[in-house]
């Protein structure tokens, strides 16, 4: 991630307004029905359909109007893309975000929903892209460092628009999300954002049905279909399900699908792809392949996660709720660790999450990476720098529900010497802990 940013939003289900500063790992935390889901589902959203708030024909807006007479000044010129012209964009976003929040969250959500004001704030780049013009016919994009453009000698208003629809994703989405012209490769995903969202069990155990009721079949081809009752991220992962089929990832890839397999699921998973894709469970100490609904939940928690590395399929951003579900604490540290290795190998993930023993993995981590004896410590508890974690890569969010249990205020909570104090957990543990000691104190 070269870039930083916030997503700002006011008044949407219980949570009154919330400021959300996204980072290569993000944690949601907090009680049940505070907002976790809706939050998290607006951030994947602006991912997965920002690119459709942008206009196909010239904005009369004063704020894109700055925007192109600011491309103007400095076409086939090699500047940067300072703050002040960033400013621009991003002041063009939100114009865009706000004028079509309905229908933005009509489309996420499949449901009619009243939201306030929503925009990006606190932008900030580690390292200024440049805007630099070449001959040649393509649009090129490489984060921290450039954004190239054909050198031409009359730009037309729709040459202008197109570049400046480029410049604004790529400064706020660009490696983080899908780029903002997909070629279509046999209808193959190309790093649009990775929803898994709960119910993963039930969803692999009836994935025929749904989708033979939720999608379109055309000519061999699958589509979404418009009607239906789920939101968009569960459309979204039904469709990714087709996706799944036998193909060779990437080396990071294979390599955590051996780690969940290895250590999680004691066994592999094999696709037959027809029309629709079947899925079988291999165990590793049985010569037999056997369908997921009569493996244990375990495996059909985790299989998502493995067909999706075995699939090799492209994504930048994978957003997992409650990866803890159905797995005992000893694996749930293992997921944990998973979580951090996926993060490592350059993906972005933002979690939902319930459980103490990950946050407690992540603590660790973040202390063992700054330890006086890590190099020992590493050895004897196998740990590779693929497990070590720097706080400035992780952000973590608290939802409370008031008193009243009407609102929601969600809390950024800061790394301290020991890691994340998680007070929700805290307060739970110590009511458990009373009654633990006064129930003994009745017993003598």
């Amino acid at each position: 991630m070269n870039q930083e940013w916030s997503l700002h939003v006011e008044r949407i289900g219980k949570i009154q307004e919330a400021d959300i500063h996204i980072a290569p790992l993000l944690f949601f935390i907090g009680d049940n029905n505070s907002g976790k889901s809706y939050m998290m589902t607006i951030l994947w959203g602006l991912l997965f359909l920002g690119k459709k708030l942008f206009p196909e024909r010239e904005s009369d807006s004063r704020a894109y109007k700055r925007c192109e007479f600011w491309l103007r000044q400095q076409l086939n010129q090699e500047v940067v893309i300072d703050d002040k012209a960033i400013t621009l964009y991003i002041d063009w976003f939100n114009e865009l975000l706000n004028q079509k929040r309905k229908e933005f969250l009509l489309h996420l959500f499949n449901y009619k929903i009243e939201s306030g004001r929503m925009e990006i704030r606190d932008y900030k780049q580690k390292k200024h892209l440049k805007l630099i013009f070449t001959n040649g016919s393509r649009y090129k994009f490489l984060s921290g460092r450039y954004i190239k453009f054909p050198r031409l000698n009359h730009y037309e208003k729709d040459d202008l628009l197109r570049m400046n629809t480029y410049i604004c994703w790529n400064l706020l989405m660009g490696n983080i999300a899908a780029p903002l012209y997909t070629p279509v490769l046999r209808g193959r995903r190309n790093g649009e954002p990775v929803y898994l969202p709960t119910s993963r069990t039930g969803f692999m155990l009836t994935y025929h049905q749904l989708l033979e009721q939720s999608l379109q079949f055309n000519f061999g081809r699958v589509s979404i279909s418009s009607q239906g009752k789920l939101t968009l991220p569960y459309l979204d992962f039904l469709q990714l399900i087709t996706k799944f089929e036998t193909r060779r990832g990437s080396k990071s890839g294979n390599t955590l699908q051996c780690f969940l397999e290895e250590n999680m699921t004691d066994g592999s998973f094999k696709i037959e792809k027809t029309i629709l894709p079947d899925f079988k469970y291999a165990p590793s100490d049985v010569q037999v392949d056997m369908p997921l609904h009569v493996t244990s939940s375990v495996i059909t928690e985790l299989a998502p996660i493995s067909l999706l590395l075995q699939a090799g399929i492209n994504f930048k951003t994978i957003v997992i709720e409650e990866p803890e579900a159905h797995l005992h604490p000893a694996l749930q540290q293992k997921i944990a660790q998973f979580i951090v290795r996926l993060m490592n190998s350059g993906k972005c993930v933002w979690i939902t999450t319930h459980s103490d023993t990950i946050l407690q993995h992540i603590n660790n981590m973040l202390k063992l990476t700054n330890h006086k004896n890590k190099e020992n410590l590493m050895e004897r508890f196998k740990y590779t720098k693929d497990d070590l974690l720097q706080s400035n890569k992780v952000k973590m969010y608290q939802f409370s529900k008031s008193d009243d249990l009407k609102s929601t205020k969600v809390q950024e909570l800061s790394a301290q010497k020991y890691g994340f104090v998680i007070p929700s957990f805290n307060n739970a543990l110590e009511k458990i802990l009373d009654e633990v000691y006064a129930f003994q104190e009745d017993e003598e």
